[in-house]
């Protein structure tokens, strides 16, 4: 994966990760913004249709620095820190799925922004599903990455969180976040990825490592109690969901789910990638954006499997 400037952009000498290099070298602003009571950093670059794109789990908005790409194609790449995650403080409300949502609104908002493309990466698809359901007026596109409406197992439903689940586990990964978060991330971090990669991988760690363990907890139990089923079939936008053919996480089926659920949506599956198909593959993830961004779905078919090199 590259994660080079345009040819002629300026590279700094020295920075933490292969994410704080594309950012810095495509002249990144990173605001904080007071929004809902809670501070939240802002990472913004380029100037044009405008990306807002929500981070998953644990992680941070820096992780979406594969896009700073689409700059070139006329595209502002906004992609906050949630609370409690990168740069921004420790949430004051409990953060649940619908709160979040309701901050990444009221950025929109704050930024005067409209015809957005939202882009949600795990439990930023989540965020980004009730927002498109719940307050659709500037939204133009939505993007889901590698993930399912419901992540908890419950009879009937084939597409959970592919770790086998029950309420004691869950309880017990709570609890061993707010204990030994560098070692339950550490963990976590190793089902990301579908091949190894120490840049791209040690660049995930520096964010997990920025995170309040205690707000990611929460975060993660609602997670856990979050349905996105009854979202879907409300929203109307043109949508893609993309998952990775080799993802630990989630079945790749499950995207022919969410495409079955949403009325304008379609997936795609990039077979040799991961979790992180934007991280991972992100020329091709980024043509299926732009394609969407700029014109919209392409083809009424429901799911395309994507060689991505």
């Amino acid at each position: 994966m590259s994660l080079s400037p345009a040819e002629g952009r300026h590279e700094p000498l020295e920075m933490q990760s292969v994410f704080d290099q594309a950012w810095a070298a495509y002249n990144g602003r990173h605001d904080a913004m007071t929004l809902g009571g809670e501070t939240m950093m802002v990472h913004r670059a380029g100037a044009g249709y405008p990306l807002v794109c929500i981070h998953g789990w644990a992680m941070g908005g820096r992780s979406f620095a594969p896009q700073l790409a689409l700059i070139d194609q006329g595209f502002e790449i906004i992609a906050p820190d949630l609370p409690g995650f990168g740069d921004s403080a420790a949430s004051k409300e409990v953060p649940t799925i619908e709160a979040m949502a309701r901050l990444i609104r009221e950025l929109v908002s704050a930024l005067d922004l409209s015809e957005v493309t939202l882009v949600g990466w795990s439990m930023g698809a989540s965020i980004a599903w009730h927002m498109a359901a719940t307050s659709p007026a500037s939204l133009k596109a939505l993007v889901s990455i590698d993930m399912s409406p419901r992540v908890a197992p419950e009879d009937g439903w084939a597409f959970p969180l592919s770790s086998g689940m029950t309420r004691e586990t869950i309880e017990l990964a709570i609890q061993a976040m707010r204990t030994d978060w560098k070692g339950y991330c550490d963990l976590f971090l190793d089902r990301i990825l579908a091949d190894p990669n120490d840049q791209i991988r040690t660049a995930l760690a520096a964010l997990a490592g920025q995170a309040d363990p205690e707000t990611a907890s929460q975060a993660w139990l609602s997670l856990m109690q979050f349905d996105a089923r009854a979202d879907l079939p409300q929203i109307q936008v043109p949508a893609l969901a993309i998952h990775g053919g080799r993802s630990v996480l989630y079945p790749q089926t499950v995207g022919l789910e969410i495409a079955r659920l949403m009325p304008n949506c379609r997936a795609i599956v990039l077979d040799h990638v991961g979790h992180a198909p934007h991280i991972e593959a992100p020329d091709a993830f980024n043509a299926h954006l732009l394609t969407l961004a700029k014109r919209g779905p392409p083809a009424p078919t429901l799911c395309q499997h994507i060689t991505a090199q």
